[in-house]
């Protein structure tokens, strides 16, 4: 699978993962315990994998924008 490719799977689903997180951690009391558990649980699991590959599939960007080593620019 190319990156783009991969990505145009990945972001969604990170987008849909930080809604889970967000609706789940603010509507707790309504969720079952065990229900509450494996949702945000294995949620927040799944997000953070997600994110870790999407770093590694942006990381050429990441590392010319944020980890240039030229200190700043005179004009």
């Amino acid at each position: 699978m190319k990156k783009n490719q991969a990505l145009k799977f990945l972001n969604p689903a990170l987008g849909m993962l930080v809604l889970s997180q967000a609706i789940t951690s603010s509507l707790h009391d309504f969720f079952p315990k065990e229900l509450f558990e494996v949702i945000h649980g294995g949620g927040g699991i799944l997000l953070v994998s997600g994110v870790a590959l999407h770093l590694y599939f942006n990381w050429s960007w990441v590392r010319a924008t944020y980890l240039n080593k030229s200190g700043p620019q005179s004009s």
